[in-house]
């Protein structure tokens, strides 16, 4: 009797995911940073937009301050020019009757209606503070008593804001940077993982392979003489007919036929999975294929094609040998058996369904690996050349737990 064994667990090294969160915090850190700088330069802005006001105030006081007389238009047109640098936009001269003169163009009402700077209040009028401004005397020649108005646009307040906002925004874009690049990272090596898995699946199958022909080849010649000299001897013992030998030597002799077949059959499905031959697709009834070798593997079986397309490209016998083998593993697991062929989104799909104890979910990789069985007899090989003729075929297989209880096996072949 065949030993079952199974296949060792895969391992799956660790696809980089520490790689991402390294960067994911690195990047949360940096928009923190970013974020609370922003904060403090706002909160500092506010400070140098307040100084720069009372900067421009105390020096249009002082240039009302030098002039002879209340200022005339010419007057407030001199002080807006050589403050404009600084951040004055307009000045204005009122007095109990209304707007005297000014000088700019002014954002607020005008006159002296827009409230002017009360104690540490400082009105802000379409981005520009206004503020007044009483000069240091006040006139005694019959004149009335006046005050100027002026409208000042912190420039380097909104300068630091606006740098504030841009090194928010590169943080931002630093930050999404170094999660794209994780990102990257991490599907690079998912990738080269899975290359390696891959290639090292390839290089397990290629070495049974080779120990799969090598043991083929030293097995079939002399199991052949065997089961030769084995059927003579029982054809022998029968033709002794009513002669006093008994029935033990011709049960002994039928034993050996048994092993002998079952050699055989180990040796046949050893070349079938050591086979590497190229596949021929050729346009055939994918129907017409699964139904066939559905019917001769289980007449029992239910074949459901409504959604088969009418050709496919298929290397027709090897797809038959796919179809047996899941239609006969189904029927041992558990019957009913269920076929169903139809085509999904430019892949042939089709599915063997039975009503068994299902496949566990560490167990659905590992039993296409070759050699592994749960079962008392077989090689445990059938499943492996299942998925090697999908996959010549381009296409995939996988396990699915059947919604109403055991297993779905499900191969999709794309289109040539």
């Amino acid at each position: 009797m065949l030993t079952t064994r199974r296949a060792q667990p895969l391992t799956r090294p660790l696809a980089g995911w520490s790689v991402v969160v390294t960067f994911v915090l690195i990047g949360i850190a940096l928009l923190a940073t970013v974020w609370t700088t922003r904060g403090s330069v706002i909160e500092a802005s506010d400070a140098v937009q307040r100084g720069q006001a009372l900067a421009i105030e105390q020096a249009v006081r002082a240039d009302l301050a030098n002039l002879e007389g209340p200022p005339t238009p010419a007057d407030l047109a001199a002080i807006l020019a050589d403050h404009r640098d600084d951040g004055l936009r307009y000045i204005a001269r009122v007095d109990k009757s209304g707007l005297v003169g000014q000088a700019g163009t002014p954002l607020g009402i005008g006159g002296g209606e827009l409230p002017a700077n009360r104690g540490n209040r400082m009105p802000e009028v379409g981005g520009r503070l206004r503020l007044q401004v009483r000069p240091f005397r006040r006139l005694r020649d019959g004149a009335r008593q006046w005050r100027a108005i002026v409208e000042v646009e912190p420039v380097q307040a909104r300068e630091l804001r606006e740098a504030a906002t841009l090194t928010l925004g590169i943080g931002a874009i630093a930050a999404g940077f170094l999660l794209t690049v994780a990102i990257f990272l991490v599907r690079r090596e998912s990738l080269r993982v899975r290359e390696e898995r891959e290639r090292e699946r390839e290089r397990r199958l290629a070495s049974l392979g080779e120990m799969s022909a090598v043991l083929a080849h030293e097995i079939k010649n002399p199991l052949a003489s065997l089961k030769g000299n084995a059927q003579l001897l029982k054809s022998m013992l029968a033709a002794a007919g009513d002669q006093p030998l008994g029935d033990k030597p011709k049960a002994k002799a039928e034993r050996v036929v048994d092993e002998a077949l079952r050699l055989e059959a180990l040796v046949q499905d050893l070349l079938e999975f050591v086979r590497t031959g190229e596949i021929h697709r050729l346009k055939v009834d994918p129907a017409s294929v699964v139904r066939e070798a559905a019917l001769s593997a289980s007449p029992a079986c239910e074949v459901v094609t409504d959604g088969a397309p009418r050709t496919w490209a298929l290397d027709a016998g090897r797809i038959r040998e796919v179809i047996v083998n899941l239609v006969e593993n189904a029927t041992h697991a558990g019957p009913p058996v269920r076929v169903t062929v139809r085509a999904e989104q430019r892949r042939l799909v089709i599915e063997v369904a039975d009503h068994g104890p299902g496949i566990p979910e560490e167990d659905r990789e590992k039993v296409f690996e070759p050699f592994f069985t749960a079962k008392t007899q077989g090689t445990g090989l059938g499943l492996a050349v299942v998925r090697r003729v999908i996959e010549q075929h381009g296409g995939t297989i996988s396990v699915l737990a059947a919604p109403g209880g055991g297993a779905v096996f499900r191969a999709e072949i794309p289109e040539s």
